[in-house]
């Protein structure tokens, strides 16, 4: 015999199964028309917009909460994005240098390929005081450096070697005050010294005030003087003014070389030619 109240609990389960048979086989039965699911539509039509309010309401708290379960992913993804950021941030500073210096090693080859022997070198000091232009480079007399030598750039004329130790050396800019180069206007013909000055715009000293020299004309070594060989590009004149009872014009030139960017020179180590003075 069972136990009166497991056979009450199977009584009650048989008497279910029976009615979810009979509610299912009567909804067939009736059809869609039926009273059975008019009622259906009725409490569905009752209850939907009750559901649909429930679920607004509901909705932020539910997106409230998935919006704090992704913190923590979004602080990970926004870390992991930095970092990213920084780093392409360094290879694009790092490529843009490599094609700065690429640029500057291309224009001191083809100075190479002219008729100089020349030494590379990078710039490794400047000047100690404003009353000096000057740069140190990094190599000297260990490397075949000596007093006196040209030093150029891919632009144009950079100084003279003016100290020399064994493996740096001191080289005087045109810009020195106490710097002197032979120089002719491209054009012209007319020759003349470029003298550094204070102010960083070279002066053309001895040109005639007959000149008809004007802004903007190529300057060039002149080859005079025996340090500087002929044609290197010194700069453009950018102001030519006569001054009263002068017998020169007084004339600036802007160098082409940008002193403030130069980083790698060269070294002209074969010297200018001897001139073969014939005894009397």
């Amino acid at each position: 015999m069972f136990p009166p109240r497991l056979k009450r609990n199977q009584i009650v389960l048989a008497v279910f199964l029976i009615l979810s048979v009979g509610v299912l086989t009567l909804h067939w039965r009736l059809g869609t028309d039926s009273f059975f699911n008019q009622t259906q539509r009725v409490v569905v039509g009752l209850t939907g917009p009750l559901q649909s309010g429930f679920s607004k309401i509901t909705r932020p708290f539910k997106n409230g909460l998935r919006y704090v379960r992704e913190m923590g992913s979004l602080r990970r993804d926004n870390t992991r994005m930095k970092g990213e950021v920084t780093k392409l941030r360094e290879e694009v500073i790092s490529l843009r240098e490599a094609k700065r210096e690429n640029k500057r090693l291309k224009q001191l080859a083809g100075f190479k390929e002219d008729k100089y022997t020349t030494l590379a070198a990078r710039i490794i000091g400047n000047s100690p005081n404003n009353w000096q232009a000057t740069v140190v480079i990094d190599k000297g007399s260990a490397e075949g450096v000596a007093l006196r030598m040209p030093v150029v750039s891919g632009e144009g004329l950079v100084g003279q070697i003016s100290k020399v130790s064994s493996h740096v050396s001191e080289v005087q800019l045109i810009l020195d005050q106490k710097s002197g180069v032979g120089a002719q206007i491209q054009k012209r013909g007319e020759k003349g010294i470029i003298q550094g000055d204070l102010d960083k715009e070279p002066k053309l000293n001895f040109i005639s005030k007959d000149s008809r020299v004007k802004k903007g004309e190529a300057v060039i070594t002149s080859g005079l003087g025996g340090i500087f060989p002929k044609g290197i590009l010194i700069g453009f004149t950018s102001e030519v003014k006569l001054a009263p009872y002068s017998m020169y014009k007084e004339i600036k030139v802007t160098p082409i070389v940008k002193f403030s960017r130069l980083e790698e020179v060269l070294v002209i180590t074969n010297p200018q030619p001897k001139i073969p003075w014939k005894k009397e």
